[in-house]
């Protein structure tokens, strides 16, 4: 181990566990990307957000409908582009930080390691807001109830995925936390055993 490069590591025997999480979220990060992907080759998905919010928020009330109607859809275009680009970014950044943790973890600096927790972090918070409102904007019934139709599903996957997404981002959370505890603990000791000599 170089002086001054803590190296974080997961135990031998959950070293499996850790791969499984990352492939999950490459998972999670084509999806993303082949989303995003397939709204820029039909080429119309900006256009008409505004016209398919209109359509599937006709029977919503509340608040997330005047935020709909008073926001969104006046700006269907802008936040068409904004979609596009976010499911793209969420792709490109969840597959690109596992890869990148599965291959060069070892070989990475500190703070290189701080930027691939820190993009898993946000990825996985930002792909759980953005699946939130896909599935409320989608005027789907609330999740984790009998589904309506037996051949359907128990829990649709805009209501599953930012759970998964919450608990990689924590993970890494966790990873970050323990990184700099790791960095700041050298330093911490020699203050301690001086003061425990005194």
């Amino acid at each position: 181990m170089e002086q001054g490069k803590p190296d974080l590591q997961f135990e031998d025997s959950a070293r499996p566990l850790l791969l499984g999480l990352l492939g999950v979220q490459i998972f999670l990060g084509y999806e993303w990307l082949m989303s995003g992907l397939a709204k820029v080759i039909a080429g119309d998905f900006a256009t008409g957000l505004a016209g398919t919010l209109s359509d599937q928020t006709k029977d919503m009330s509340g608040p997330y409908k005047s935020f709909i109607d008073g926001v969104v859809i006046p700006n269907g275009q802008t936040f068409g582009y904004l979609v596009m680009a976010g499911e793209l970014a969420l792709g490109v950044v969840m597959i690109g930080a596992a890869l990148l943790w599965i291959t060069r973890w070892s070989q990475m600096s500190y703070t290189g390691r701080q930027v691939v927790l820190g993009l898993i972090v946000l990825g996985g918070v930002v792909a759980a807001f953005m699946n939130i409102n896909f599935h409320i904007a989608g005027g789907a019934s609330h999740p984790w109830l009998i589904a309506a139709d037996p051949n359907g599903e128990g829990v649709d996957l805009d209501s599953l995925m930012p759970i998964i997404q919450i608990i990689i981002s924590g993970t890494a959370f966790a990873f970050l936390r323990r990184l700099r505890a790791t960095r700041t603990a050298p330093a911490q000791r020699p203050a301690a055993v001086a003061a425990a000599r005194s």
